[in-house]
């Protein structure tokens, strides 16, 4: 139907480069994209291989793409950012910046030359990705005051957490909150309450390390997220920003404090959530003690038998743990009351009695059982698709909780008892209801509306 010289004219008039790859990376062919708007002139490429055109890095990711088009047999959907600087022997035409593409590749039904083959479709999808960026932007920064929000907080810690368990660094927290802000809200105004948290924002921003996480958490609270931070390195820094904050000189001539509670983070056996309430304790603390202080959770006491145990961080219910189903909630909240009446009788082990420990514990599990029956009627209501295996979370804490208490009869020990309602209080509320259940709180709130 079509002449070669057709042919030809139809592929150079291809809007998107494609190339023709065998499966060592050589360039077979290259035709179209010739609009030098939106790409740059491969047509030197034929002939070479993408391992001597491209740095290493790229060049090893390109030739897995193209292995797994090839064992996939099946159209191979990737995106992908190239700069200038990654390609070898590019004249000055063409975009300067990075260019972020979306490669469809797929395997050729025969072979070039004796080797496997695709075809690589390259479509510049730069706009598009500079809008998704600017959009993600958005969704995780703080309007007012530029800082980044806890939904970005979230996923920069699931992050650090994996770096530090892998490499065994420290992370510690701080959270701190304007002394006394709702007096300045009422009295100076909210327009001169929201210049006070920019200045804030601001001012911290300059105490703290460019590897610091600075999040405005909500009102006028605020986190910091430091990697490579012990608790000594935490404390040393809330009081940086204590000392930064008393002496700056706020709107209308304001004097302004805060107070700070900082914790370390045991990323090995305890959520973010639990070191956000350790720090959150501490935080009380110094609100307690007289405000415009740092206060430190410490992170161990001696148990009866004068062994090293980790201290049960006392729960503080706040609203950012709201799921905002009524029920679930209100039970949630129960649950963390109980833990705080569990957790007065830990604060001194010495004066508790062993049946005082066994009867706090039992009473806070039958608690504790009776919700999870009320959670997952709840969720198989609303046909929570996570439903089967969140209740074989819920029968393995069960089960953990019923092998250490028979293990308890069996030794009767005041220390056994201890580390028994601390796994209650760290790992069955805590750690479960602080992170496993977030799961399921978006189809929580869509069963509600």
């Amino acid at each position: 139907m079509f002449s070669l010289t057709q042919l030809t004219a139809i592929f150079a008039a291809l809007p998107d480069p494609v190339f023709v790859l065998t499966r060592g990376g050589r360039y077979v062919a290259v035709l179209g994209g010739a609009d030098t708007r939106y790409y740059h002139d491969g047509s030197f490429l034929v002939g070479q291989t993408i391992s001597e055109v491209l740095m290493p890095e790229k060049a090893g990711w390109f030739l897995d793409q193209i292995a797994q088009a090839l064992q996939s047999g099946k159209l191979h959907v990737i995106e992908y950012g190239l700069a200038s600087d990654d390609v070898k022997g590019l004249t000055s035409e063409g975009p300067q910046q990075t260019i972020w593409f979306e490669g469809r590749v797929q395997a050729l039904p025969f072979a070039i030359e004796g080797e496997e083959a695709v075809v690589w479709v390259a479509s510049n999808i730069t706009a598009r990705h500079e809008l998704e960026l600017q959009l993600r932007r958005q969704s995780e920064t703080d309007a007012l005051t530029g800082l980044c929000n806890r939904r970005h907080f979230e996923q920069v810690a699931a992050t650090e957490c994996e770096r530090a368990q892998r490499y065994g660094h420290p992370i510690s927290l701080l959270i701190f909150d304007v002394d006394h802000f709702k007096s300045i809200n009422d009295g100076c105004g909210h327009e001169i309450g929201d210049r006070v948290l920019q200045q804030v924002a601001l001012a911290v921003k300059g105490c703290t390390r460019d590897s610091d996480l600075l999040t405005r958490w909500g009102g006028d609270e605020f986190t910091v997220l430091m990697p490579h931070a012990d608790i000594e390195h935490a404390t040393e820094a809330a009081e940086k920003i204590r000392s930064a904050i008393a002496r700056e000189l706020f709107v209308d001539g304001l004097q302004i404090s805060v107070s700070i509670g900082a914790a370390q983070w045991q990323v090995s056996r305890e959520s973010v959530e639990l070191a956000l309430a350790k720090a959150d304790e501490a935080l009380y603390r110094a609100k307690a003690l007289g405000r415009n202080r740092a206060e430190i959770h410490y992170p161990e006491v001696r148990d009866v038998d004068g062994n090293a145990e980790l201290r049960v961080v006392r729960l503080l219910w706040r609203r950012h743990f709201e799921s905002g189903h009524g029920l679930i909630d209100a039970q949630h909240r129960q649950l963390f009351e109980s833990v705080d009446q569990l957790q007065s009788l830990l604060a001194d082990p010495a004066a508790v009695s062993l049946e005082q420990l066994r009867f706090a514990v039992d009473r806070l599990m039958a608690d504790v059982t009776s919700h999870f029956t009320s959670e997952e009627q709840v969720l198989g209501a609303l046909a929570w698709p996570g439903l089967a295996a969140h209740q074989a979370d819920h029968q393995r804490l069960l089960g953990e909780v019923a092998a250490r208490r028979a293990a308890l009869e069996q030794t009767p020990e005041a220390g056994h008892a201890l580390r028994l309602a601390r796994f209650v209080v760290v790992e069955v509320v805590a750690n479960h209801m602080l992170q496993a259940d977030r799961q399921f709180y978006p189809w929580l709130r869509q069963g509600e509306a």
